[in-house]
């Protein structure tokens, strides 16, 4: 593994705390680290050890290849989905994007309550 670039990695943590919709106390207590560390961590201001590589890898289901990556992440499932949406007619696709926008739509509702 070459050198780490632990502003990427902690982008990377945040958005994936936020997707799961985790708070950074709830990270913290779940991987037995201080708020304040996880809060530095996704900022990119400190450093993360070989363990907590694993720990995040595990907590999010997502290779330690995949959090380190210097560059985008490709997922083989959105490579396997987008070939498939692109074999759709136009009617399918409309449909399967107007089932997205309302499943975010009830996932914004369901925050709020």
């Amino acid at each position: 593994m070459g050198k780490l670039n632990y502003k990427k990695i902690g982008e990377r943590l945040k958005k994936l705390r936020k997707y799961f919709g985790l708070t950074q106390e709830q990270v913290a207590n779940i991987l037995n680290l201080g708020r304040d560390a996880i809060l530095r961590i996704e900022k990119g201001d400190r450093k993360i050890d070989l363990e907590e590589l694993i720990n995040f890898s595990k907590l999010y289901n997502i290779s330690i290849d995949e959090l380190t990556a210097e560059g985008p992440i490709i997922n083989s499932n959105d490579v396997a989905f987008a070939r498939g949406f692109n074999d759709l007619s136009e009617k399918d696709k409309k449909e399967i994007i107007s089932l997205i926008e309302y499943k975010n739509i009830l996932k914004l509702q369901n925050k709020d309550n």
